[in-house]
């Protein structure tokens, strides 16, 4: 019964009680205690801030049955990591970025990242690319992001139709638990070029982990294709 159908069904009976107490001359008319219309008048439960990570999406962790709104998804850029740039930094819309060479066995993959200065004019790009997997409906980043490499990171001078790449190491799935990774499908890798606030997806179809557990580690930018 939904909130109005229980309000008018007390009205119902409120308008009936007091039909009866003007046609009886004797006796008095009280207020009735332990109401059985079952109208609640209590205020309601303020929402919890928090919820049982166990329990399904969607679904109100108390066990009421009420449902609450599942968190948004949106593919944000993973952490990219600039050095100073002196010269013309290379503009978002300059930089073109590809998939090169891979190889690697059962347990790692080693992927090139191209990048590729497609504008009119020489630009400067350095540091190490930002790097994540990526899946799902609507897409949503999937685990960890690519770890920063060690040591320093020099900026890359690229004439018009040079390319720059850098190394991205990806482990395999399979090198952990079920329980550790809880793996699922990733259809993208997603790339931030540093020094801009942009970032790419390509498709790349792999197993990632759900669980925060290492899968990624980028190298920095160097000259060339990596060919």
């Amino acid at each position: 019964m939904t909130f109005m159908a229980r309000a008018t069904g007390t009205r119902l009976v409120v308008a009936g009680t007091a039909l009866a107490c003007l046609t009886m001359l004797v006796g008095g008319c009280g207020t009735a205690t332990g109401s059985s219309t079952g109208l609640n008048t209590s205020a309601p439960a303020s929402p919890a801030t928090s919820a049982d990570p166990s329990a399904p999406a969607g679904t109100d962790a108390t066990g009421s049955g009420a449902q609450t709104p599942s968190p948004a998804r949106t593919l944000t850029a993973p952490p990219a990591y600039g050095v100073p740039n002196h010269g013309y930094a290379c503009p978002e819309s300059s930089v073109q970025v590809t998939l090169g060479l891979s190889q690697g066995t059962k347990s790692l993959t080693y992927l090139v990242i191209d990048f590729t200065n497609r504008g009119p004019k020489q630009c400067t790009v350095g540091g190490q690319p930002g790097a994540s997997l990526a899946g799902g409906t609507p897409l949503a980043q999937i685990g960890l992001a690519a770890t920063p490499p060690g040591g320093s990171l020099g900026p890359i001078v690229l004439n018009p139709g040079q390319v720059a790449n850098a190394l991205l190491q990806i482990s395999s799935a399979s090198n952990f638990s079920k329980a550790a990774c809880d793996p699922v499908h990733a259809s993208y890798l997603v790339i931030a070029v540093p020094n801009t606030l942009g970032f790419v997806k390509l498709p790349y179809s792999t197993t990632a982990c759900a669980k925060p557990v290492e899968l990624l580690s980028m190298g920095g930018l160097a000259h060339g294709s990596g060919g």
